[in-house]
């Protein structure tokens, strides 16, 4: 086990951390390439594992599958595959998201341009489907009101 050190901060607010995931994200958006699924679908083992995430393609090499929290089996049932579903419905924290960032060699053929240069997205950039916003949260307190109101119309009526 290796110690914590405590990450050091800029005065942006960015982790040294942070930045250095950045910059060797940036290093490698030169090298990005598209790439089709069926090239994808070819790299589909433990020693060469290749998924999709957010149209980016990650090749998680033995050192990210033998440090990975999960372990090497989660990820390696998705290689070859689209994970984007799966990779967001853990709830992978900014951290692991900067992690992933050094495992992108390319974008998904037919991804749109921004796709060349972005990074793994953050929880706050997440929108729709994959950012946790909308869904049946919001609909929780007006159900819950409306059981309540419900409840209390046949207490009421059972006591007249």
């Amino acid at each position: 086990a290796r110690p914590q050190i405590p990450p050091l901060s800029f005065p942006s607010g960015r982790s040294a951390h942070s930045s250095r995931v950045e910059a060797m994200a940036t290093e490698k958006q030169s090298e990005r390439r598209e790439i089709s699924m069926a090239e994808v679908a070819k790299h589909s083992t433990e020693k060469d594992c290749w998924i999709v995430v957010h149209d980016l393609v990650l090749d998680l090499k033995e050192d990210f599958l033998s440090e990975h929290p999960g372990g090497p089996d989660v990820i390696t049932c998705l290689a070859g595959k689209d994970a984007t579903d799966d990779y967001e419905d853990i709830a992978h924290s900014d951290s692991a998201r900067e992690w992933t960032s050094k495992y992108i060699i390319g974008y998904k053929e037919g991804a749109d341009e921004e796709a060349k240069t972005k990074l793994i997205p953050k929880n706050a950039e997440l929108k729709g489907k994959h950012g946790g916003k909308g869904g049946i949260g919001p609909l929780v307190p007006a159900v819950l009101v409306a059981v309540l109101a419900l409840l209390a119309y046949f207490v009421l009526q059972s006591k007249a």
